[in-house]
């Protein structure tokens, strides 16, 4: 990534290190706009990751990838794969309580994607720019 930089950090596939993950990024974008979106997006991506994938079965684990430029921010999580593939389009119910994280992350992203499968897991993305 030229004129960038690039952390990664590894987390056990736990529901008390979606926190710790939140706080990775806090720390990271300190002085950017974009780190209360930021930190939402990692909350949601690391959530599924653990709840939907193999990255919540024993010894699972997900990691934190965040890259940043001076005009945009790219946190991406990455999953032990073994589950649903991230589907960012599908509408959800106002009232509903599950279902809505990959719809919040693309309402605060400019762009959003996903890649990999289940085999080798899957790099789920959201771009924050400004």
């Amino acid at each position: 990534m030229p004129g960038g930089l690039m952390w990664r950090r590894t987390f056990p596939g736990t529901e008390d290190q979606v926190p710790q993950a939140r706080h990775f990024v806090r720390y990271l974008l300190a002085d950017s706009s974009r780190r209360d979106d930021a930190e939402v997006v990692v909350a949601e991506l690391a959530t599924n990751a653990i709840r939907h994938t193999g990255s919540g079965r024993s010894r699972g684990t997900f990691i934190v990838e965040l890259a940043r430029t001076t005009v945009a921010v790219t946190v991406a999580v990455y999953d032990c794969g073994w589950g649903g593939v991230p589907r960012f389009g599908l509408r959800c119910w106002t009232h509903a309580e599950r279902g809505r994280g990959l719809v919040i992350v693309a309402a605060v992203a400019d762009d959003v994607g996903h890649e990999g499968d289940d085999q080798v897991g899957h790099r789920v993305w959201a771009t924050l720019t400004g």
